[in-house]
């Protein structure tokens, strides 16, 4: 017998993309690629659906939030396991705690393990957020059910947390490896990964169905879970529709306006509108060449899902004039050491245009 289960997490759905446009295009792709977990969830014939965390915004979502979800739970027909995340911990008023959840749904409200059985010989035991942080879920934990023991929780692998990504109910593999568990069905990072050893246990990501933020990793997506005769095998199948690419349009010795254009366009040309761009000019143009990116964004963001465009490209010798004993020199050098640290770069870097062209007479304005 094999028991086939779909596993997802860091939907987030209503969720606000701050540091890109397209936002809404964006959300609605987030409901999309959860319709079509479900679908895939059916088309394999999966036993069950499980959810490590983060389904929701729980600041923002509301009455449709609830409803959209209710009707791909009723049309799944399977359990559905829920592991509630730091972003939709179980709460009194949340969406979690409601009484008319479909009868096929099973949330793990509590930061605790608590066990259910799935088929002869397979336990999932599942954790739950809630309103406090909830620590290590491992660290005194002990599963002892016997047979194929799955975790389902919302955490953080530590010895393969993304840069500058908060960790969240932290944990090793060796901590869930003595709590007995085989495998580890997670969410928290939002590109996807396996690891482990080869008899187990291993901690599982499927990634964001979509991916959320910029520099997240390739893999977004489910994983389908297949136990059969005392065996795990897991499947990364990709859900992703929307691509975030970051890309840089070289200008170096463009001597006009309209030469730059043509750059930018080539950049752009094999990308489409579930495509969100952002596009870094670099390199040093001819001295008086006119960089223009609010024009730019507008004559090419039609074809694509959002564009933003950053203009890191030279005009100057900046490390030239630095050297100057005048006080365009001493200008430079300190603006050049505010773009250097990282603190206001892009800011220092626009100052730093701008006061060049300020010394010698020309239009600030483009």
């Amino acid at each position: 017998m094999t028991y086939t289960i779909v596993h997802c997490a860091d939907v987030h759905l209503e969720t606000v993309f701050a540091e890109t446009r397209g936002g809404a295009g964006r959300r609605k792709a987030l409901a999309d690629a959860f319709v079509r977990i479900v679908d895939r969830a059916r088309e394999l014939g999966a036993d069950a659906l499980t959810i490590g965390g983060d389904l929701y915004e729980a600041e923002r979502a509301g009455p449709q939030t609830v409803r959209f979800l209710f009707e791909q739970f009723a049309r799944l027909r399977k359990p559905v396991f829920i592991a509630p995340g730091n972003h939709d911990p179980y709460a009194p008023a949340s969406l979690f705690a409601r009484t008319d959840l479909p009868e096929n749904v099973r949330v793990f409200n509590e930061a605790a393990w608590n066990g259910f059985p799935l088929a002869e010989g397979i336990t999932l035991f599942g954790f739950g957020h809630t309103a406090a942080e909830p620590g290590r879920p491992f660290a005194s934990a002990r599963f002892e059910r016997g047979g194929i023991q799955i975790a389902l929780v919302h955490g953080s692998d530590e010895t393969r947390c993304p840069p500058n990504k908060r960790a969240t109910a932290p944990f090793t593999l060796a901590e869930a490896a003595a709590a007995g568990a085989r495998l580890v069905l997670t969410g928290h990072y939002h590109g996807g990964y396996v690891a482990g050893e080869a008899a187990g246990p291993w901690i599982a990501y499927p990634g964001s169905p979509e991916p959320i933020k910029f520099g997240e990793g390739p893999v977004h997506g489910v994983l389908v879970v297949r136990v059969r005769d005392g065996s795990v095998e897991i499947e990364p199948l990709p859900i992703a529709r929307t691509r975030l690419i970051e890309r840089d349009c070289d200008l170096s010795d463009v001597a006009h306006e309209n030469a730059a254009f043509a750059r930018v366009e080539r950049a752009l040309a094999d990308l489409g509108r579930d495509d969100y761009v952002r596009l870094r000019l670099v390199g040093n143009v001819a001295h008086g060449t006119r960089i223009d990116p609010l024009l730019m964004h507008e004559r090419n963001c039609a074809q694509l899902g959002s564009l933003e465009i950053i203009d890191a490209s030279l005009a100057y010798d900046y490390e030239a004039i630095a050297r100057e004993p005048t006080v365009r020199g001493h200008v430079t050098r300190d603006l050049l050491e505010r773009a250097g640290s990282g603190v206001d770069a892009s800011a220092a870097q626009g100052a730093l245009r701008y006061a060049l062209a300020a010394f010698e007479g020309s239009e600030i304005a483009p």
